[in-house]
């Protein structure tokens, strides 16, 4: 239970960006997605590029989300399944947010 009151305590230390791309990436995990999907999938208005020069590397300096470059214009993010705190998140996403998953899978697909 102490794992669940921190992971809390981490979402609400974020601000609604940030908390929206952990959220949508803990539920399409193990999946990971390009900037301009991620930026779909949170409903971010402006382009990936600014999203990607203060959140996303943000959340990669602090270790809750890992990022694979494929090309070089082409990320693949994922959320850091392997911090404690975002392994906690999976789980719940996993165990009771199917829901959701089907939304922001539904996303993805209609590109």
């Amino acid at each position: 239970m102490t794992s669940v009151y921190e992971l809390v305590q981490l979402m609400s230390s974020l601000n609604d960006t940030r908390r929206a791309i952990l959220l949508a990436l803990a539920h399409i995990y193990p999946r990971s997605v390009s900037g301009v999907q991620l930026s779909r999938l949170i409903g971010y208005s402006g382009k990936s590029r600014s999203l990607y020069r203060g959140v996303i590397s943000h959340l990669k300096e602090n270790e809750l989300i890992q990022i694979d470059q494929l090309t070089p214009k082409l990320y693949a993010i994922r959320i850091n399944s392997e911090h404690p705190l975002l392994s906690v998140l999976v789980d719940l996403c996993r165990t009771n947010g199917e829901s959701a998953r089907i939304i922001y899978l539904k996303a993805l697909e209609d590109e």
